[in-house]
């Protein structure tokens, strides 16, 4: 395998199969996301606090069931554990059609939620097995521009569905992406190397909580990094106090504000695949500037988005899609460069752990910030939440340049790749 991926990605089958599965998996989850949010935001005109639940429905499984799914993605066939949770979801999405009350969609989302925690570590620690160190800053850099490639065709092809055909095809058509993807990994092969249980120095095997724990304790080896986790969560935090809150802003404009969020969300995708497109073949000389630039980018568009809201309308179709393409731009910059030196510096069989541990902090942080969102949106009014938001992310942006220094004197990344993965095996215990 090391042989075929140094040939490059495009000659490497398993990793054509699993971004493949990949493109159509995404482009299935943004199909539906604009019609659901329509559904509960338009038809059933659902409060701050009901989006907000909405939202926290997507995201609360990744915080509880996160780490969980990182060591049953470090035990069991990664394959098979993707293909499973792809068909459970594509069941689970069918019951939105059916669905006839808020709370059906809450439990319809906890259950989709619960199986892309398992499947986010699986797909990760998968190619970490397939793609070798030299072709993973490119690998990794693919698959962030699927993933928000998806977001620029998924949100327009969704909102001609919903207008033309309605919100139910929508729903249909996400479930068969799912059961496509599950067909696509059957190419991607078994595990390739043997999982083998951890023993501690008395001989005895480690209990779940000390396999959970040895995601972060990896992490912990390589500064720069687990500073990097604490900036993306803080990150999450800040933009989904905004983000929970994007479909009330736009109830306060006059003209169709389903059409601004498909323009707004397709250009946040459009900011994330150029970056995504850059970051996959430039390796950043500082991965703490890179952070720190990213969130002030996203900070500043985000304070500035609710004065948009009285402008002409042919202005807010061309102010919120540039906003966003801001913020998906500065979101690529910290999302691209931190996933490529986590896979890079982690040994692959605790790559399902680490990355368990990633989902769990940063869906811990989004879930505050949804909540937080909800809360302040009620209280204070949502003009006043978004620049909220925004100052928040320039204050952790402003912070992050002035401990550049600090942190790149006490490990760099480069010296951290080589410990961790001499160290890696000793760090869980």
């Amino acid at each position: 395998m090391e042989a075929e991926a140094k040939e490059g990605l495009f000659k490497n089958k398993p990793y054509l199969y699993l971004i493949a599965s990949q493109i159509v998996s995404n482009l299935g989850d943004w199909l539906d996301m604009l019609a659901l949010m329509s559904l509960v935001a338009f038809k059933w005109n659902a409060s701050p606090m009901e989006m907000s639940g909405v939202m926290l429905c997507m995201a609360g499984p990744m915080i509880l069931f996160g780490p969980i799914a990182g060591v049953y993605a470090d035990k069991f066939d990664r394959k098979k554990l993707m293909i499973w949770s792809d068909i459970i979801r594509a069941l689970v999405v069918i019951g939105f059609v059916f669905a006839t009350s808020l709370w059906h969609i809450y439990v319809l989302l906890i259950l989709k939620g619960i199986f892309g925690a398992l499947f986010v570590p699986a797909k990760n620690g998968k190619l970490k097995e397939i793609v070798s160190d030299d072709r993973m800053q490119q690998a990794m850099g693919i698959s962030a521009m699927i993933n928000n490639g998806s977001k620029i065709v998924g949100p327009m092809l969704s909102g001609v569905l919903v207008s033309t055909i309605g919100v139910t095809t929508a729903f249909y058509i996400d479930s068969f992406t799912f059961i496509l993807s599950a067909l696509l990994l059957i190419g991607v092969p078994k595990s390739l190397y043997e999982k083998e249980e951890t023993e501690q120095p008395d001989g005895k095997k480690e209990t779940m909580l000390q396999r959970m724990n040895g995601g972060l304790n990896v992490l912990k080896g390589l500064p720069v990094l687990f500073y990097g986790l604490f900036i993306l969560s803080l990150a999450m935090l800040a933009i989904q106090i905004a983000d929970s809150q994007i479909m009330i802003l736009l109830r306060l404009i006059e003209g169709d504000p389903v059409d601004v969020a498909g323009y707004a969300m397709a250009a946040s995708g459009a900011g994330v695949f150029v970056m995504s497109a850059i970051w996959s073949k430039k390796q950043p000389s500082s991965l703490a500037f890179v952070l720190a630039l990213g969130l002030s980018l996203v900070g500043a568009s985000i304070a500035i988005t609710p004065f948009l809201i009285g402008l002409p309308m042919w202005m807010i179709n061309l102010a919120f899609p540039t906003l966003f393409f801001i913020v998906g731009a500065g979101l690529g910059s910290i999302i691209v460069p931190f996933n490529v030196g986590v896979q890079k510096a982690t040994p692959v069989q605790y790559s399902g752990r680490v990355f368990g541990t990633i989902n769990s902090m940063t869906m811990l942080a989004t879930i505050i910030g949804m909540l937080l969102g909800g809360v302040l949106s009620q209280l204070l009014g949502v003009t006043v939440t978004f620049i909220i938001s925004g100052a928040l992310l320039l204050v952790v942006g402003l912070s992050t340049f002035g401990a550049k220094k600090f942190l790149e004197s006490r490990d760099p990344l480069a010296e951290s790749d080589e410990r961790i993965q001499g160290e890696a095996p000793s760090a869980a215990n």
